[in-house]
């Protein structure tokens, strides 16, 4: 496992904090954002309401676009200035969603995420390539303790054939994951794969054309 993939110091952890920090302390803006292409399409998959666990809600747009949709959703982050921007955008819209600032390694995150009545979907857009092959498996602990049998868990992130591609966004910390390689690590953790896909198209952004798995498995 190299280091770039694998466990980091706690000063590596330290700057990717304060990158993420950064770039959502810069969000200011009150419109209502749009959702991701990966939202909409597990938004049409679900057929009536769930509770939504958002990981790596960033800027809460995909947050904002469950709940308008009869969701019940809980987004998370480790930025504080995310989940302060979050909470104010929804308050600003009149949406009842509950942000919490968590970091994927705090051991107790599952006891700290609300629960409701009705199926889960653990949603995580663009949050597992930013995070560590570590934290990955401490993820996918965390989503088998956050859901029962037929409950989804719904990814997307950049695999290993986008790393030579252009990036608009600012360096920081990314890897590029191998599917098979998840696929077999969430199998582990007692889910199986019921749609997968890869390619471009499904998270263009200006001239970031990112190639990218998208992944729905549900929990056996």
């Amino acid at each position: 496992m190299s280091p770039a993939s694998g466990e980091q110091t706690a000063g590596e952890q330290t700057i990717r904090r304060a990158y993420w920090d950064g770039y959502y302390g810069r969000s200011r803006s009150t419109s209502r954002p749009l959702p991701s292409q990966f939202a909409t399409f597990v938004a049409g998959e679900l057929a009536e309401p769930h509770r939504i666990v958002d990981f790596g809600c960033g800027n809460g747009r995909d947050s904002l676009f469950f709940a308008l949709h009869g969701h019940r959703v809980v987004g998370i982050d480790a930025s504080a200035a995310a989940v302060e921007h979050c909470t104010a955008l929804a308050a600003s819209w009149g949406q009842e969603i509950e942000f919490r600032r968590l970091a994927v390694e705090d051991p107790d995150l599952a006891a700290q995420v609300p629960s409701f009545a009705g199926p889960t979907v653990i949603y995580a857009r663009f949050f597992l390539h930013a995070i560590t092959e570590d934290e990955e498996a401490t993820f996918l602990a965390h989503a088998a303790s956050l859901t029962g049998p037929d409950d989804l868990l719904a990814v997307e992130y950049r695999t290993i054939r986008d790393l030579s591609h252009v990036k608009v966004t600012e360096s920081h910390y990314r890897r590029f994951m191998e599917p098979p390689a998840f696929q077999a690590a969430a199998t582990r953790h007692g889910f199986a794969v019921t749609y997968a896909v890869e390619g471009f198209g499904f998270a263009k952004y200006k001239q970031d054309d990112a190639y990218v798995a998208r992944t729905i498995l549900r929990r056996r």
